[in-house]
C-alpha cells in the first residue's frame, strides 16, 4: 500500500511537470565561442618596423577568451590556435563548424600604405563596398597562397557579387547578429578604449566565408602606422582590447538569449557592460552611444506593406544584409511570400504575418528547419518594432 502511494505522488510529480512545460520552448544560450587569432607560424601576417601582425593577434585572443573563460563559465571558449603555428583558413572554420559553436571571433591587425591610417574596424561576411574594403579582404585572403591545396576555396571569389549575395542568403538571421555583434565591439572600442572608430564594414574574407555561425573579423589597428603599433604591442593596452571584446560578448550574449527566448529589445538599445574579475579598468566604461533606427518598407518589392493590416503582428526574421534581393521562393530556399522592410541601412527579409503569437509559432519550426537561427519578432501597424513580450500582453 505503501509502494503504490509512492507510485502515485512520483506519477503525479511527473504529470505536473509534463503539464507545465507543454508549450515552452527550449532555451536558447550562447554555449560555444571559437576565437580565432589571425596567421601565424610561417603567415607573419601585416608586418610594422618592430612586429608581426601574428604576436598581436594571438596575445590579445587569449587575453579575451581568458576573461570570457574565467567571468562566464558556462560558455567553452575554444581557439582556433594557442601558439605560433600556421594553420589554414578553412581549418579554422572547421573548427568552429565542428564544435558547433554559437560565435565566432577572428582578431587581426590591419595595415595600410598610408602610414598616418589608424582606428579599429570590425567585419562581417558581405559584398566590399568600395575598393579600399576589397584591398582589406585581399590582404587576409592572401594566406591561401601559403596553403597546400587552394581547390579548398573553389567557387569562393572576392569578385563574385552573386555568389556573396547568396552566401549571405544562406547565413540567414546570421548575418544579422554578426552585424549586431560587430556594431557592439566597435562601441567598446570607442567609448571603452578611446580608440578611433573606422565603424562596421562588410567584405568577402575567406575565413568567414565557411562558418555556419555568427562571425566576425576584428581589425584591431594599424600596424603600418608608428605610434599605433607601437600602442598594440603594450600588453596594458592588448589588455584593454581584451577588456573590450570581452564585454561585447557578454552584451552580445544577453542581447541574442533574451531575443531568442520571447524577450526581444529594440535594436537601439543597449545593455550595460560588465566588468571583469580579474583586474579594474582604467577606462570609464558607458553605454555605447544610441542611434535611431529608421524602418522603411523596402521600394523594390511590390508585397511589403507600409502598414499592416493588424494594430500588432507577428513575423519570423530570416535574414538581413546590404542588398535588396528578389523576393522569389529560389532565393529562400523555397520559402514562399517573404518580405522585406530596410531598417538602419540594412534589408531585413521576414517569413509569415499573423495577428497571434501562437500562429507564428506554429510556423517557426518550419522556417527553422532551412533558416535555424529564425526568430519571431513583433511590430505594430506602422511596422514599429516591439519587444514581443510586450506584444503577448496585448494580443491573444
Amino acid at each position: 500500500m505503501q509502494t503504490m502511494r509512492h507510485i502515485y505522488i512520483v506519477l503525479g510529480i511527473f504529470l505536473l511537470w509534463c503539464t507545465s512545460t507543454i508549450g515552452q520552448t527550449p532555451t536558447y544560450t550562447v554555449k560555444t565561442l571559437v576565437i580565432d587569432a589571425g596567421h601565424g607560424g610561417k603567415d607573419p601576417g601585416a608586418c610594422g618596423k618592430i612586429s608581426q601582425e601574428k604576436n598581436i593577434t594571438l596575445a590579445i585572443a587569449l587575453k579575451a577568451g581568458g576573461l570570457i573563460s574565467m567571468n562566464c563559465p558556462d560558455v567553452n571558449v575554444i581557439y582556433t590556435r594557442k601558439t605560433d603555428e600556421f594553420i589554414e583558413l578553412h581549418k579554422r572554420a572547421e573548427i568552429a563548424n565542428k564544435a558547433k559553436a554559437d560565435l565566432f571571433i577572428s582578431i587581426h591587425v590591419n595595415a595600410n600604405v598610408n602610414p598616418e591610417a589608424y582606428g579599429t574596424d570590425t567585419w562581417t561576411m558581405g559584398l566590399a563596398k568600395n575598393e579600399a574594403n576589397l584591398k582589406v579582404a585581399k590582404m587576409e585572403n592572401n594566406v591561401i597562397s601559403l596553403e597546400s591545396d587552394a581547390s579548398q576555396y573553389q567557387g569562393m571569389s572576392a569578385n563574385d557579387n552573386e555568389a556573396i549575395i547568396l552566401h549571405n542568403l544562406q547565413q540567414g538571421a546570421f548575418c544579422d547578429n554578426s552585424l549586431a555583434l560587430a556594431g557592439m565591439i566597435q562601441s567598446k572600442f570607442r567609448d571603452e578604449v578611446g580608440r578611433k572608430d573606422r565603424s562596421v564594414h562588410q567584405a568577402p574574407f575567406l575565413v568567414l566565408w565557411k562558418t555556419i555561425m555568427p562571425s566576425v573579423l576584428i581589425e584591431t589597428g594599424f600596424i603600418s602606422n608608428e605610434e599605433e603599433e607601437l600602442w598594440l604591442n603594450n600588453p596594458d593596452n592588448q589588455a584593454e582590447m581584451a577588456y573590450a571584446i570581452y564585454n561585447a560578448f557578454v552584451e552580445y550574449k544577453n542581447y541574442i538569449e533574451k531575443r531568442s527566448n520571447g524577450e526581444i529589445q529594440r535594436s537601439n538599445e543597449s545593455n550595460t557592460s560588465t566588468q571583469p574579475k580579474t583586474q579594474q579598468s582604467n577606462n570609464t566604461q558607458t553605454k555605447p552611444t544610441q542611434t535611431n533606427t529608421k524602418q522603411t518598407t523596402s521600394n523594390n518589392t511590390t508585397n511589403t506593406q507600409t502598414q499592416s493590416d493588424y494594430d500588432i503582428y507577428y513575423s519570423i526574421q530570416i535574414g538581413a544584409g546590404k542588398d535588396q534581393i528578389p523576393l522569389t521562393p529560389e532565393n529562400f530556399n523555397g520559402l514562399k511570400n517573404v518580405y522585406s522592410l530596410e531598417e538602419g541601412g540594412f534589408v531585413k527579409y521576414y517569413v509569415g504575418k499573423t495577428a497571434t503569437f501562437n500562429e507564428i509559432s506554429a510556423l517557426l519550426p518550419e522556417v527553422k528547419e532551412k533558416y535555424p537561427s529564425a526568430y519571431v519578432v513583433a511590430r505594430d501597424k506602422n511596422n514599429k518594432k516591439l519587444q514581443v513580450s510586450e506584444a503577448r500582453l496585448k494580443t491573444k
